[in-house]
């Protein structure tokens, strides 16, 4: 299919469910080697400000992660238990990346903390369900730990970190957590029963608790910097990057999912909030390799 076949078919996917009131809009973007060509419908419009959700694992985490392992500070066999006392201190780096720590999805009743300090030492005591390797759990703990170890290895906040280190490079300014501005400029998720309206603010309640900066969920962006974080993907001569299809367990790769199996590969990872809302986003980044 031509790139004009392929916008055609989408923009008939997405125009049809805002007519069925699924949501009120649609923004996309169709990311080659060509160029970019960006797409608004509905209620949808360029400059919005987006929750990435559990995106944020792979657009600031794990770059970061990458990053830091491609100058030698991160091994994938170095251990938990290297940075900071831990009940999962024998779960590796690679273990945390693809999901096979073990360790469960998230914490029982997230709304128990009472700061952030209280909720990270809760998951320093979570101990593994399973062990390493056996099974595959996606779990925000994984990247929680992971965004901690950033902050060890790198002696600064996670926000910094990965604005310095990752976005000022990229040329994505209009990522990051705690993001301030007008709020009709962001999109809205859900009225929850805790929180009321949540507009503007990190929509995860694990995220939330965490005062809205954490390794699993809290980024925010625009079409124009995710389509430039896709680019980077489709055009990068990284090792790490090329060698992001060597793995295949689980159906997953590191952080991302490698979809489908045993076909053409791909990269992909899908983030949904606001589920009870009609104004729900789903984002995702997809990547193929030839």
């Amino acid at each position: 299919m031509t790139t004009a076949e392929i916008e055609e078919k989408i923009t008939g996917i997405f125009e049809e469910a805002i007519r069925q009131k699924t949501v009120n809009g649609v923004s996309y973007a169709l990311v080659d080697q060509g160029g970019v060509s960006r797409h608004y419908l509905g209620q949808a419009e360029p400059g919005q400000f987006y929750d990435l959700a559990s995106l944020t694992k792979v657009v600031g985490t794990a770059s970061g992660i990458f990053k830091e392992m491609a100058a030698g500070k991160i091994s994938l066999k170095d251990r938990v238990g290297d940075f900071f006392p831990a009940a999962c201190s024998a779960v590796t780096v690679k273990d945390l990346l693809l999901h096979t720590s073990g360790l469960p999805a998230d914490l029982d009743d997230v709304w128990q903390y009472q700061s952030p300090g209280e909720f990270w030492e809760a998951v320093l005591a979570t101990k593994p369900l399973f062990l390493p390797g056996q099974e595959s759990i996606y779990s925000d703990l994984n990247f929680i730990i992971l965004g901690k170890i950033l902050e060890q290895v790198s002696g600064q906040d996670l926000s910094s970190f990965l604005r310095e280190e990752i976005f000022a490079p990229l040329g994505m300014p209009e990522t990051g957590f705690l993001l301030k501005g007008k709020r009709d400029n962001f999109v809205k998720t859900e009225i929850t029963k805790e929180r009321g309206q949540v507009w503007g603010n990190v929509h995860d309640e694990t995220a939330w608790q965490m005062g809205g900066l954490a390794g699993h969920a809290g980024l925010f962006s625009t079409l124009d910097d995710l389509a430039r974080f896709s680019s980077f993907y489709l055009t990068t001569a990284s090792p790490l990057v090329a060698g992001l299809f060597d793995y295949d367990c689980f159906e997953r790769t590191l952080a991302w999912i490698r979809w489908p199996a045993g076909r053409r590969p791909r990269l992909f990872l899908a983030a949904v909030t606001g589920k009870k809302n009609k104004n729900r986003l789903l984002i995702n980044v997809n990547h193929a390799v030839k």
